[in-house]
């Protein structure tokens, strides 16, 4: 099939509520995706043209959430990893409490096959988060909130003077028109795309497994001239695997050869 998944929302609840970020007016119910779905969301990707390192698909698991609250996110990766699926996510690190997932957490995700993740440092510093963390499952990146990188969601988010709102959109399709490219929210219904937090395209997972899934447009689509590049994030990850990989294959390489040399 044609299509690529950019991202499966494995909860749309959030300890966090950020300003620059339109989660907090979200009106589409909240909740935790079952095993049964993100099974379902599974097979999506292993029918997908999504990107592939090593002959492994890629797929982020997040939307608009923080997926750590999901209870079930090891058994998810377990089970993605024995489908052959490499997946990662974005993380604010912290729970309803504010305070910092547990290192058993972790623990119990690196087990699971979790390789690496990107974390928000909003409210923990980057050097607090990489101390926590870092040492259980590799920080490839760790996001601050700057003024450059904000963006207003096409509309969705009311910044004021922080960022001006978005100009006419360009006239060149966006990545998820030319990847057939879409999101999964926690519910098994389908977004157009990583900025359409409500889930508008009105279709679910059974439609696309049962047929396919062509781009389809949403009201957001006018107001909106993100997009462009995203295609990128969604492969720009393996390349960090690859350098991971390629740094591992290179040093048992030298242990190697300094082996054969002593023998």
């Amino acid at each position: 099939m044609g299509y690529k998944v950019m991202q499966i929302e494995v909860s749309n609840l959030c300890s966090l509520t950020c300003s620059y970020c339109p989660h907090p007016s979200q009106a589409r119910p909240k909740g935790n995706m079952t095993f049964d779905t993100f099974k379902k969301c599974i097979e999506l990707v292993c029918r997908s043209e999504n990107p592939q390192i090593g002959g492994k698909q890629f797929v982020w698991l997040n939307h608009f959430g923080e997926p750590l609250l999901n209870p079930g996110l090891s058994d998810f990766i377990k089970h993605a990893v024995a489908r052959n699926i490499e997946v990662s996510f974005s993380s604010n690190g912290l729970d309803f409490d504010r305070q910092m997932f547990s290192r058993e957490l972790w623990r119990s995700l690196a087990d699971a096959g979790l390789r690496y993740v990107i974390v928000s440092a909003h409210e923990r510093s980057a050097a607090s988060l990489r101390k926590h963390v870092g040492d259980i499952i590799e920080i490839v990146e760790t996001w601050q909130p700057k003024r450059s990188q904000l963006h207003d969601w096409a509309g969705q988010v009311d910044l004021g003077k922080l960022v001006p709102p978005m100009s006419l959109p360009v006239k060149s399709p966006c990545d998820y028109e030319t990847n057939d490219m879409f999101a999964v929210t926690w519910d098994g219904r389908v977004a157009a795309c990583c900025y359409d937090i409500e889930g508008k395209v009105g279709r679910t997972i059974e439609d696309v497994l049962a047929g396919n899934f062509t781009f389809q447009s949403i009201s957001l689509c006018s107001t909106c001239q993100l997009g462009r590049g995203d295609a990128d994030w969604l492969s720009a990850p393996l390349a960090q695997l690859q350098k991971t990989d390629s740094k591992y294959i290179g040093l048992l390489s030298k242990i190697r050869s300094r082996f054969n040399r002593s023998s």
